[in-house]
């Protein structure tokens, strides 16, 4: 095929009926009313029909477009098309949605209304409830109680009732059958409809980048892509306005659509690099709430805690007027908790966290203003997310004004190729968890397979903290049952290096990297010599803890209500998927990951005492050796070690230690600053004493029990005395 420069768009000179097929890319042309004259002749132009399965409306739309080619005639890279000029909106050019991944580059086009109105079956999953439930509840049929054309599928909303999966299914009024669904849920939804129907749907998975960034806490979220590449590929899209790597090469498989605008959206931002992102961010907002008292005030800021210490900072009449917009499992945790009113900012000040950066319309004016604390890392943002956070204003004439307070840390840590590494242990691990059990079969006497394989201990051991970050799990399990690198975590890891050590390392960085994006960008610089009083930021503190020591027994007395170990372990997952704080949600963890060992009572009163990790994981392997069989090696070797009131010195212990951590349980020697530490687990030291011996002063320790955490009686299940146990221990 020849080309020809028609509009400044390179556009295929093709007969009509004819059709581009290239590996998963399909363009079919057709004729059009639209004409062009060459040589005095009046000639028809042929125009797309149909790109990617998705239908064009070509009778009033003329689709400009260009392939862009990786080798002429053979593979393509990707496929670009321009949106007319005088349209807006994806449903003015397309009837059903292109597959594949669709790089849409602005926010606010309708890709998901596209998908919503098109006449055919669709399940589009969204990252978060508050996403869903605003594309469901406009979906309603009036004069008929709780009946609404597209269903939302996700975690329980208070006064929202939805018809059960199966009933709407059999609804034979709705001709087409909309789901829109949280991410965690939809297994449930796909377990109703059967894996022999995904043909008859087409699946969006829309936001695709929230789940890189959003994956790290929310675990289950890459789970989506399972049931994604079960669909034929043409029944499947991934859709985002901002889309960067992926390290899943299944996903660069995808056919990409590009989706280019003539106007550049500039944003006009006042840029504040600051040492102190929050007593900044607390005097923008007196400012603009002094400056115009009339104009809602919308900060986006990724800390709960955050955000309601600046709160409790300002004014009473401006804490008055304060709102957090954030994951219902905070509902319970701070009083300021509100959500998305018509559309509209509950509070003339509200705040945002990462729940609704992406997805949310807000059809009114307001001053924006994102915050960056590189003290906080979970707080930084690309400036993809900066441009969808300032898409969240879908007013006509867009925000009454764009401010972004940042702070930075020179960071000189090498890390050139850490992605790399990652994704490459990642990739062994998951080849040593799928050989593992095959190979302890087939050679069932050798030493190195003596250990039974538990898969969820396994998934657990990949964690590996980076860049100041809670631990990822560098390994998951697939809907296939076969373990595959966790590659949404992989690419957190990734974009966290470029924020670190890029973006958020030098001050100039950023405001350099939205001026080449085509921002108008001004710069103020400003070094605080203040700090947020202690007083409120304690106070903020403690109102936190109550609050979740409020809930945390509410969550108890539930899970007292149960008779078993079984009904209490489903429970309290049943709970972790609702209103339940990350904090609370940890407590539920460990009371999941104990109580077949310890007995409620004692286990909770335990687990109130031992709340951080360093603390909880010494009382955690304690509980492991406590219920060892006497016969173990362990608990053997620990009693024979460790005689009761006798007395040691540091080397001495270090020494029995070490024959134990290094024998039986295979680590390396241990020096006595680090080994009395360890031994603490299980033995109980005095603090050291002076003692002559052959008449010189020497410092030792006496053992005063082998129960430091005072577990009495006897566990409810031993773990057997041919268990290799190094696994389970944290050291």
């Amino acid at each position: 095929m020849s080309n020809v420069i028609m509009e400044n768009m390179i556009e295929e000179v093709v007969e009509i009926g004819s059709i581009v097929s290239v590996g998963k890319y399909e363009i079919l042309y057709a004729s059009s009313p639209y004409c062009y004259e060459s040589d005095g002749i009046l000639d028809s132009i042929k125009v797309v029909q149909y790109l990617n399965n998705a239908y064009v409306r070509y009778n009033d739309i003329h689709l400009k477009y260009r392939i862009n080619w990786k080798e002429v005639g053979k593979s393509i890279e990707s496929v670009s098309f321009f949106m007319p000029k005088d349209k807006t909106h994806l449903g003015d050019v397309f009837i059903t949605s292109p597959y594949g991944l669709i790089k849409k580059n602005r926010t606010g086009i309708g890709a998901t209304t596209l998908e919503l109105n098109s006449p055919r079956n669709s399940i589009i999953v969204v990252p978060t409830r508050a996403l869903a439930y605003g594309k469901a509840i406009s979906s309603k049929i009036e004069e008929v109680p709780n009946k609404y054309r597209v269903l939302y599928v996700g975690g329980d909303i208070t006064g929202f009732v939805v018809p059960e999966i199966s009933d709407y299914l059999m609804d034979s009024s709705i001709d087409y059958k909309k789901f829109i669904v949280v991410a965690d849920s939809l297994p449930r939804l796909l377990s109703i409809i059967g894996k022999e129907h995904y043909k008859d749907y087409f699946l969006m998975i829309d936001e695709i980048d929230s789940y890189q960034y959003d994956c790290s806490y929310r675990p289950n979220m890459e789970n989506v892509m399972d049931y994604y590449f079960q669909f034929p590929f043409n029944r499947r899209c991934l859709v985002s306005a901002t889309i960067g790597e992926f390290s899943n090469k299944h996903i660069t498989e995808e056919p990409v659509i590009n989706v280019l605008f003539d106007n550049f959206q500039s944003r006009n931002i006042n840029l504040i690099h600051t040492n102190n992102a929050e007593i900044r961010l607390k005097k923008v907002i007196e400012k603009i709430a002094s400056d115009k008292p009339n104009d809602k005030i919308l900060i986006a800021y990724n800390s709960v805690k955050g955000c309601a210490t600046i709160i409790n900072s300002l004014s009473d009449n401006l804490k008055s007027e304060c709102a957090i917009l954030c994951s219902s499992k905070n509902e319970d945790i701070t009083e300021y908790y509100s959500d998305i009113v018509d559309d509209k900012l509950p509070k003339r000040i509200t705040f945002m966290t990462c729940t609704y950066f992406v997805g949310v319309d807000i059809n009114e004016r307001f001053h924006l203003i994102t915050a960056i604390n590189v003290l906080k890392p979970y707080t930084i943002l690309s400036t993809d997310k900066l441009q969808q956070i300032a898409g969240r204003c879908r007013h006509t004439e867009g925000l009454l004004s764009d401010t972004i307070i940042y702070t930075t840390k020179n960071n000189n840590e090498e890390l050139g190729g850490l992605h790399e590494q990652v994704l490459g242990d990642a990739e062994v691990l998951a080849t040593f968890g799928n050989l593992y059990p095959k190979l302890k079969s087939t050679f069932p006497n050798s030493y190195y397979f003596r250990e039974d394989f538990i898969e969820k201990e396994f998934i657990e051991s990949t964690k590996k903290r980076y860049l100041g970050h809670k631990p990822i799990q560098l390994v998951r399990k697939n809907a296939d049952g076969i373990f595959v690198p966790s590659y949404f975590n992989i690419d957190f890891v990734r974009i966290q290096i470029d924020l670190l050590c890029r973006l958020y390392s030098e001050s100039k960085t950023l405001p350099g990297t939205l001026r080449t994006d085509g921002h108008i960008v001004e710069v103020h610089d400003y070094i605080e010599n203040e700090d947020i009083s202690s007083d409120i930021i304690e106070q903020t503190d403690e109102n936190f803890r109550q609050a979740n020591t409020l809930q945390r027994k509410d969550l108890i007395r539930r899970l007292q209500e149960e008779k078993n170990i079984e009904t209490r372990e489903r429970v309290a997952r049943n709970l972790m998927k609702q209103k339940c704080s990350k904090q609370n949600t940890l407590f539920l963890e460990r009371f999941i990951e104990l109580q077949k060992y310890v007995p409620f009572d004692l286990l909770i009163e335990k687990l109130e005492q031992y709340k951080n990790n360093t603390d909880y994981n010494k009382f955690y392997n304690y509980v492991i050796f406590w219920a060892l069989e006497n016969t173990h090696p362990l608990k053997v070797s620990i009693s024979a070690n460790f005689p009761i009131n006798e007395m040691f010195t540091g080397a001495e212990l270090t020494e029995r230690f070490n024959a134990i951590y290094s024998g039986l349980l295979n680590y390396s020697n241990l020096t006595p600053t680090k080994a009395i530490p360890i031994i603490r687990n299980f033995c109980t030291l005095s603090k050291r004493t002076s003692k002559r011996i052959n008449g010189q002063p020497v410092m030792v320790y006496r053992i005063i029990d082998i129960n430091p955490y005072g577990l009495e009686g006897e566990p409810l299940e031993y773990i057997s005395a041919k268990t290799v146990i190094a696994r389970f221990l944290r050291f």
